[in-house]
């Protein structure tokens, strides 16, 4: 159990650090990942990179040089943890993004679904991942959890 408080310890060292270092200015970081909802029937887990990709338009007072960031997740999955109980392993995103000259806060993007993919992104900032539940045939997600 040492070993294992010991490395989450690491981990979220690693984490805080990456992140401080983005809000100073230019920054990357590949980090590993792992939540399981709050019910407990869902487990998300993989690997999260991202790299300072610039700022926004410094002359729009709407968007105003808040850095922007392009980056990926690796072999990110979703895991349902309770076979037969109708509930489905839900890897979603929260993020803010950049098109037009506007921010807006996306939520409950999803991501994967009982599954594992690796994608990319662009221009994004404030990205964060979250392991949810979600009943069979719903969009609803329910019991979700901050991976950071």
């Amino acid at each position: 159990m040492r070993v294992s408080g010991k490395r989450i310890a690491l981990g979220a060292a690693a984490l805080s650090s990456a992140l401080v270092i983005g809000i100073a200015g230019t920054a990357s970081a590949a980090v590993g990942f792992h939540a399981v909802s709050t019910s407990g029937k869902s487990e998300i887990g993989g690997n999260y990179e991202y790299k300072y990709a610039g700022q926004a338009d410094t002359d729009n007072p709407r968007g105003g040089g808040k850095s922007l960031y392009d980056g990926k997740f690796t072999n990110a999955s979703a895991t349902d943890r309770v076979g037969g109980d109708e509930v489905e392993a839900v890897l979603a995103l929260a993020y803010d993004e950049y098109k037009n000259g506007v921010w807006s806060h996306k939520t409950n993007v999803v991501a994967v679904v009982n599954g594992t993919r690796t994608w990319t992104f662009a221009k994004k900032a404030n990205v964060k991942a979250y392991a949810c539940d979600r009943a069979v045939n719903t969009t609803r997600l329910l019991n979700c959890k901050a991976a950071w």
